[in-house]
């Protein structure tokens, strides 16, 4: 898939295109994934992951979060602050209580669970419009992301060089663009998992 000048058709057509997967495919891309994910050194070595809760036909990670408190670690998805706030991480169980944000996410109701920042996620399981073998990234276009992990990129003046957070995109193979022309402010990624395998950014 070429990557399209206009960022919001480009976007438009490849959550179409991820919406209209059979739910049996997937199941079984979702697994996929995650089986990739795990055998990841990042997920391996990881106590402390933040997850997502999938939506708008997104690929789902809840059964690597399922499996990550399984194996003991603590799993998190993202709470919604502001519009040009960065996001809050509140730990998620199986049975967690849920609410829609005024975007029509799930997000647990803020409670007794803890509440913690960003930099103190060791892996990020990172939810993604569109990717490319580089793993740069098109998310929804709020820049929550960017803007909540801007202290992993050189380019910011927040940027942290012992920061131990990994940040690794969830998606499937199609939503997979031949080149994306990064901006300065994008937060570039570890990896990204697909049902395929695991991409990761060339160094140079």
């Amino acid at each position: 898939m070429e990557t399209s000048p206009n960022l919001k058709e480009l976007r438009n057509s490849i959550r179409t295109a991820r919406r209209s997967v059979a739910d049996p495919l997937r199941m079984q891309w979702n697994e996929q994934i995650a089986a990739h994910l795990f055998e990841t050194k990042e997920y391996q070595a990881s106590r402390r992951i933040a997850g997502f809760l999938a939506f708008d036909g997104e690929a789902d990670p809840r059964c690597v979060m399922n499996q990550a408190i399984e194996d003991g670690k603590q799993v998190f998805v993202p709470l919604m602050q502001g519009k040009t706030e960065p996001l809050l991480f509140i730990e998620w169980f199986p049975d967690i209580q849920l609410r829609l944000n005024r975007f029509g996410i799930e997000e647990p109701l803020p409670s007794e669970n803890a509440i913690v920042p960003a930099t103190s996620l060791e892996l990020v399981i990172t939810p993604l419009v569109a990717f490319d073998a580089e793993c740069n990234r098109i998310g929804v276009g709020g820049g929550f992301y960017d803007r909540t992990f801007e202290f992993l990129n050189p380019e910011n003046e927040h940027f942290h060089l012992s920061s131990g957070t990994a940040m690794i995109g969830f998606a499937f193979e199609l939503q997979k663009l031949d080149e994306i022309d990064a901006k300065s402010w994008d937060v570039g990624l570890t990896g990204v998992a697909t049902e395929v395998g695991v991409y990761r950014p060339r160094v140079v």
